[in-house]
């Protein structure tokens, strides 16, 4: 089997909402912003799955390893020479560990999508034109309805039940995201597009250590545990301190504009996950 010289890069871009504000996204571009705070408030209420009680960590370590909060403390909290910027840290407790968050951080505005990553496609491993086939996981569409069964989301109202949004041209749907967000007051550097990265919290045991900060504000933001590596996403963070910007995006939907000719809706609940193929023509450079 062959290896894809550019495994992060992306063929297509789901989005798992319900029918109504998937019709919305299809008629009038309409988005909602939603913060991390929200997906922690989430997860308190419902588990973890579409919500994520570990959002926006900087760092954690042992709630009894008083040395190493000291040094992470005084990193974040006093600044230095690599990140002048001191942090807000919020510090909560889950068992044993303690967690350190930027209390801006929870509160900045962010969109996520599920991106069909080359890697999760097998490589041909010879020239010419092939078809491939990958799957979207169960996980990710269960996580969305809570775990749900499907006799559960029949006996919802329609506009409630499960809707996936496909998104064919995302370069057009950042551009015309970028216009939106431009006539909203933002500049181009105050929105960063990223894929998330996934790490073991387990790694070094239940009393060890990870610590993801650094110089750059909110990349932390584009860091999970490895239990929704299955969610395959990438996330619109609205990194500006604008506080009227913040408020409009947290409060309502913004329109983007008609999306049908880039996007396409398919309703219902997609229990048991689903396969997507395509076309690629494989070359050596």
């Amino acid at each position: 089997m062959g290896e894809w010289a550019k495994p992060n890069d992306f063929s297509a871009v789901f989005r798992l909402t319900s029918s109504k504000y998937a019709d919305a996204f299809l008629d009038k571009g309409s988005i909602k912003f939603n913060t991390p705070q929200s997906w922690i408030d989430y997860s308190k209420k419902y588990g973890d799955g579409r919500g994520d009680s570990y959002e926006g960590t900087l760092a954690f370590c042992d709630s009894l390893d008083v040395e190493r909060i000291s040094e992470l403390t005084q990193k974040y909290e006093s600044g230095c020479i690599l990140n002048p910027n001191t942090r807000p840290l919020l510090k909560e407790t889950s068992g044993r560990r303690l967690f350190m968050k930027d209390k801006r951080s929870l509160e900045l505005p962010c969109f996520c999508v599920y991106i069909m990553k080359n890697s999760l496609f097998p490589c041909p491993d010879s020239e010419g034109q092939h078809r491939v086939t990958a799957n979207i996981p169960a996980s990710y569409f269960r996580d969305f309805s809570d775990n749900s069964l499907p006799e559960d989301i029949e006996k919802l109202p329609l506009e409630d039940q499960p809707a996936l949004i496909v998104i064919s041209d995302f370069e057009e749907f950042k551009n015309r995201l970028y216009k939106a967000l431009r006539q909203l007051g933002l500049e181009d550097a105050e929105i960063l597009i990223g894929n998330v990265s996934y790490f073991d919290f387990e790694t070094h045991g239940s009393n060890g250590w990870m610590d993801f900060g650094g110089p750059k504000y909110h990349k932390e933001l584009l860091v999970k545990n490895i239990r929704f590596a299955e969610q395959s996403e990438a996330r619109v963070i609205i990194k500006t301190n604008k506080k009227e910007v913040i408020e409009r995006l947290n409060v309502a939907p913004i329109d983007l504009g008609c999306m049908k000719d880039i996007a396409q809706v398919h309703k219902g609940y997609l229990h048991e996950g689903m396969g997507v193929e395509m076309t690629v023509d494989i070359y050596e450079e």
